[in-house]
């Protein structure tokens, strides 16, 4: 799963250009957001074209616009070669999910896709949506990923996005994810000032020590963190080899139990060691 996913505003030939290296795991081609809404049908135009460039050297993804009218135009646009996921923003509802999911399977098999190959990731951004966070969580196979939308979310609470507000936010989304065995890339904290790098990887490193797994950049100088913080370290990734291959011995010798560095080594710290290599083998 991505660790950095950077926003790309589809009609920005400037930023299209350098997209593929500026080092994220996965491009968003924008057709929300950053695009006004008078030039949306440019937008879902040129997305092809920006598609075909990119997908040979990044995974390339696509955030849509909000249900319903722009979204059905957005799908037919998106549901194409080359797309890995679509980002579905102020996602509500498991219903909505759903009837996402089921334009996108039918776009798929219109145009001779494999099923299921377009996944989806959810923008949960209110209130209400992060307390549906489990029915969001379950509602379709497609769904690899939910992330927690701060500026919007705090809105909906009447507040500014501070961590005291978004923080409870992010943990119910990740353990909702988790529950799920989706990931979640979910970061406490306002995206804007993206100067503010310290403040980033403060906010990051909390973040994956609840659960999340990821987060997106709005600016190039904020992926080189969300990748630093988001891949196991050295010593992370030794501790992992280490109690693997002492659970190998004594799984040889008929013991369930094992020891590392003095501390009790069972299955649930084998598995979350074998979790942290593959982390480390799909970083590089």
């Amino acid at each position: 799963m991505w660790r950095s996913l950077l926003f790309v505003p589809v009609l920005e030939e400037k930023f299209l250009a350098k997209a593929a290296s500026r080092g994220a795991d996965a491009i968003v081609l924008d057709l929300e957001a950053s695009v006004d809404p008078a030039r949306k049908d440019e937008a879902r135009a040129a997305l092809p074209g920006a598609v075909s460039r990119l997908a040979s050297q990044v995974a390339v993804t696509v955030r849509i616009n909000a249900l319903w009218a722009q979204a059905f135009r957005d799908l037919e646009a998106s549901v194409i070669e080359g797309v890995s996921a679509i980002h579905l923003p102020l996602c509500e509802s498991a219903a909505q999910v759903r009837a996402v999911c089921a334009m996108i399977g039918e776009l798929e098999q219109e145009r001779g896709l494999p099923q299921g190959q377009i996944r989806l990731v959810t923008l949960l951004e209110s209130a209400g949506a992060v307390l549906n966070a489990p029915q969001i969580a379950t509602a379709s196979p497609r769904l690899v990923a939910m992330t927690v939308g701060v500026e919007d979310y705090a809105t909906s609470m009447g507040v500014a996005a501070t961590p005291d507000v978004l923080k409870p936010a992010v943990q119910q989304v990740n353990q909702a994810a988790r529950a799920a065995s989706v990931a979640s890339l979910s970061i406490a904290t306002s995206m804007s000032d993206f100067r503010d790098i310290d403040g980033l990887r403060a906010a990051a490193t909390y973040a994956r020590a609840i659960g999340s797994t990821g987060g997106y950049a709005v600016h190039p100088a904020q992926v080189a963190v969300l990748n630093e913080v988001f891949s196991p370290t050295a010593a992370e990734l030794d501790w992992a080899r280490r109690v693997v291959e002492a659970a190998e011995i004594a799984a040889r010798q008929g013991q369930g139990i094992t020891q590392v560095d003095g501390r009790m080594i069972d299955l649930p710290l084998v598995s979350r060691a074998r979790s942290i290599i593959a982390r480390g083998q799909a970083s590089g």
